[in-house]
Formats: structure tokens, sequence, C-alpha cells
């Protein structure tokens, strides 16, 4: 044991970990220095109607509340988080943000969660799905179950990131399919990030079309501004 703790340190030594916003050296338990850490853009919203993140979607869907932990903008703090945990296999990031999500909401009462599924070839190049560690963490804290086999993406559309509401609705409007998996009550459709809102619209009128009295709250790590 001492040995690996000896490499371990040297390791530390010669390739220290930095922080994903300001490249500043930090420990091995932290995404961010403690600088970045204090300065992160919390919405401090409440899971409900009055926020950007609800008036977003009310008009392309039905949803009973909305909730996002971040504020989301072009190259600020929020953005070099979600593409490490996207694309840079920093899973942990999601179990971090999650710990931040649980010190202001209590999502015991609903009934599960149901992450936004990417599709598989997209899973199987990054590793997993990026909302599922924070949706996971989330679903162990309030013990509610995580729901991964009731809706699924058949599609696998390139990136939305350069298109407007409108043509990232047309461009999805077929992504995603139900399993013969049935739910009643209250669930929370989860998501990495609000933008638009086409992606959980779309998602959200298709469980409707099948379950019309089921209610869905949802619930985002960021929202753009």
């Amino acid at each position: 044991m001492e040995i690996l703790a000896i490499g371990r340190s040297l390791f530390d030594l010669f390739f220290p970990m930095r922080c994903l916003n300001c490249d500043s050296v930090i420990s091995q338990e932290n995404p961010l220095c403690v600088f970045c850490a204090t300065d992160l853009p919390f919405t401090h919203w409440n899971l409900d109607k009055n926020n950007l993140a609800y008036y977003k979607l009310k008009l392309l869907c039905k949803l009973n509340s909305a909730h996002s932990l971040l504020f989301f903008r072009h190259e600020n703090v929020t953005q070099k988080l979600l593409h490490n945990l996207k694309y840079e296999n920093h899973p942990e990031i999601g179990i971090l943000l999650a710990e931040k999500t649980t010190q202001d909401l209590d999502l015991s009462h609903f009934d599960g969660i149901i992450p936004v599924p990417i599709h598989a070839k997209k899973r199987k190049k990054r590793g997993y799905n990026q909302i599922v560690p924070y949706a996971k963490s989330l679903s162990e804290k309030f013990e509610i179950p995580l729901i991964e086999d009731f809706l699924v993406r058949i599609e696998n559309n390139p990136s939305q990131v350069f298109k407007n509401r409108e043509s990232r609705l047309t461009s999805i409007q077929n992504a995603f399919s139900l399993t013969e998996k049935e739910l009643e009550g209250h669930y929370i459709l989860m998501d990495d990030v609000l933008t638009t809102g086409a992606t959980l619209s779309i998602c959200i009128n298709l469980i409707h079309s099948k379950y019309p009295e089921m209610k869905l709250s949802v619930m985002t790590i960021a929202c753009g501004v």
C-alpha cells in the first residue's frame, strides 16, 4: 500500500489535476478550483412554474413544473463542466452536481426519474449517457426509481447546437419511442441542458400521446439564457 501511495504522489506531482475552468492545479476530488467552484452560476430556482425553464417549455408541451441547477452561457463554467461530463469521460461531475441539487430540493414525492436517452451508438462511443450519473445519484438519494427502459432514442441525429428551435423540432420529431413498459403517477424527465426546449418537449408530447394523464416535471443540470 505504501508503494501505491508513493506512486500516486509521483503521478500527481508530474501530472497534476487542473481546474476545468481556469486550468489551475487542484486536488483529485474536485473538477474545479475553490475560486471557480464558488463562482458557479446557480439559478436558486424551486421546482415550480416560476422560472425560465418552465417558461421555455410551457408553450411546447404540458408539464407540471421545471427546475435547472445552473445557468448556461457560451464559454461559461457551466458549459465547460457539461462538455467534460458529456465528451471527456467525467461522470463524477454529474455526481458532484447532484449533491448540490439535493441541498435545495426534496424529490421523494415523485414516482421516479426518466433520463432523456441517447442513441446506442453515442452511448457506446462515450461509455455512458451523460445525464445518468446525475439522475442515478438523485434516484439513490431520494429512494425513487431510475427508469431507463421506458423512453428510448431510435434515431442518431447529428448535433443540434447550431439549430434554432424550429429546426431542432423538425429534425428530432421521430427520434424517440416508448417501450411496452407502463407507468402512472408523477415523474421527472431529466436532461443535461435546456436550450430551445425541443428535445424535452418532443419527449413529453410523445409520453402524453400514450399516457395523457401522466404528470411530468422537468429537471436539467443547466438552462440556457
